[in-house]
């Protein structure tokens, strides 16, 4: 199995947050967390903005990106269309609005499937 960095951005109502992991191709379980660079240490999104609303939504990968979703309790609550390949293109240049706002809550979580 082959991994790469899937990165991201989501906007908040208290702010940006900067996104990334090292995913797994091929994997339904896999989580993209808050960047280390910018928070210190990776924590999914619910708990780093808990009561937040999140709006947008960006993800891209280096390859192939299946989909991204926003997870609570092992239910999806939310879905990312803007998905993007670094290799393919595809990315839209103003990050779309979520169908949906979400209410973050600690614990939730991006899950992403990643493709070679």
């Amino acid at each position: 199995m082959s991994t790469q960095t899937v990165t991201g951005f989501a906007k908040t109502s208290s702010g940006g947050v900067p996104l990334s992991a090292t995913i797994t191709d091929g994997s339904d379980t896999q989580e993209l967390t808050t960047n280390t660079t910018y928070t210190v240490t990776a924590q999914s999104l619910g708990t780093f903005k808990d009561g937040s609303t999140l709006s947008h939504l960006a993800v891209n990968s280096a390859t192939g990106i299946a989909w991204c979703g926003i997870l609570r309790n092992g239910t999806f609550i939310g879905l990312c269309q803007s998905l993007g390949s670094k290799a393919l293109g595809g990315q839209p240049l103003v990050m779309p609005i979520l169908p949906g706002s979400i209410q973050l809550r600690a614990g939730d979580q991006i899950i992403v499937r990643t493709e070679a």
